[in-house]
């Protein structure tokens, strides 16, 4: 216990632990009337809603948290947003006083016109599911909305756009339909009150042109080798190599809500860096969760023995499952296998002059035929019957019209 309280431990330190002596997780200083306040470390002016952004950070690490709270404080200080919520992680969003919801499908169209000039009159947000579209649905959307805010005057009044999984709109390879647009509002929006926040998993996978406009990063954790490059890219304009080294190594092992802020713009006195849990308690519920997979096994008692597979066979017949696996076609298979290897079946077509050979029919033939009646099933009984029946019928008249032809040749 001594040795605890000394410090000596086996697990890896704290994320708050590494920045506590540069002074990284002092509290901000923001009041609530005049704060976009996302946790007890993180708080940002009002004019953090025409900045650009990006939230990132691995699957489960928080980053689509983050961007909800972010909307909630936007939402209450009046702040409108557009979010295109491309994993329907923000549905209880719409809850919000003042925020709407639309969920478009490929047989509708989104008139981004009166859209922007709804934005423009109103004090309304709105979130924009997008899980019902083709991404090439969705980029193009996306490409016309954002030149459709661009052309559009909002005299002074800040929008900020939230665009989740944004590494399918402005990609590192490729230049689709919404790529243009989305950098132009990165790099012109801001004179215009237009803000951006990109949201991703894989900063590697987001063209630089973007990313070069980003102001304010919010990384939770990320441990691929070349996102963390990625990264490092990025931040290494104007920032010392300390700094950039302190800022990777603490996403690295940043735990689940825990983030990296860098932000030379508003964290000056902190050295541009700040870390922490983004604990705002939320007002709407975060619908981004992953789906609870359980196992049929689960209903079982933990005292009852587990059936064997081979007994967990479904009855085509009864529609429950059975002890017993039975296909009636496996008899019927073994039959022709029979009078196949026994020759009884054998005939050859010769071209043109269709001579029979080795044609022999017995009695047994019909017998061994008759005996598929032991079918379970009425309707295959009759059909194989009379399949059966037809057949011998058939066989019969040819060789008395051959037998007849011969005799008058």
């Amino acid at each position: 216990m001594g040795n605890q309280e000394w410090g000596l431990q086996k697990e890896n330190l704290a994320l708050d632990d590494v920045f506590k002596l540069d002074g990284a997780v002092l509290g901000h200083k923001m009041k609530e009337t005049n704060g976009i306040i996302i946790g007890k470390h993180f708080g940002f002016p009002l004019d953090f809603a025409y900045e650009k952004i990006f939230i990132g950070g691995k699957t489960g690490s928080g980053k689509s948290f983050t961007a909800g709270v972010l909307m909630e404080e936007m939402n209450r200080h009046g702040i409108q947003f557009v979010c295109f919520d491309a994993l329907n992680a923000h549905d209880g969003i719409q809850n919000l006083p003042n925020v709407e919801a639309i969920s478009p499908r490929e047989n509708e169209t989104v008139n981004v016109v009166k859209l922007v000039s709804k934005l423009k009159r109103s004090n309304g947000s709105l979130v924009i599911n997008l899980v019902n579209l083709r991404l090439e649905s969705q980029q193009i959307l996306m490409g016309d909305y954002c030149e459709a805010l661009l052309a559009e005057d909002f005299q002074g009044k800040p929008i900020m756009t939230i665009l989740e999984e944004c590494q399918d709109f402005v990609p590192q390879m490729g230049k689709p339909y919404s790529f243009a647009p989305i950098v132009r509002l990165c790099k012109l929006g801001r004179g215009k009150g237009l803000g951006a926040a990109l949201i991703s998993q894989r900063p590697a996978a987001i063209h630089k042109e973007a990313l070069s406009q980003v102001s304010t990063w919010m990384v939770h954790n990320i441990i691929n080798t070349k996102d963390l490059e990625a990264l490092k890219i990025q931040l290494s304009f104007g920032t010392d190599k300390e700094t950039i080294k302190k800022v990777l190594s603490g996403i690295s092992y940043a735990g689940p809500g825990e983030m990296v802020c860098f932000s030379p713009k508003y964290f000056k006195e902190e050295g541009y860096l700040k870390v922490g849990k983004v604990n705002r308690p939320r007002r709407t519920e975060h619908s981004g969760k992953n789906i609870i997979v359980k196992s049929v096994l689960e209903s079982h008692s933990m005292h009852q023995p587990m059936e064997p597979m081979e007994s967990m066979v479904k009855d085509s017949h009864t529609g429950h499952f059975s002890d017993v696996s039975f296909n009636p076609l496996d008899s019927h298979d073994e039959y022709f296998a029979k009078s196949d290897s026994e020759g009884g079946r054998d005939f050859v077509l010769e071209d043109m002059g269709e001579e029979v050979s080795e044609f022999e029919w017995t009695p047994h033939d019909l017998e061994d035929v008759l005996s598929l009646e032991d079918y379970e099933v009425s309707g295959e009984k009759q059909t194989l019957k009379a399949v059966g029946a037809i057949g011998l019928i058939s066989a019969g008249i040819y060789l008395i019209t051959r037998g007849l032809a011969s005799r008058n040749g």
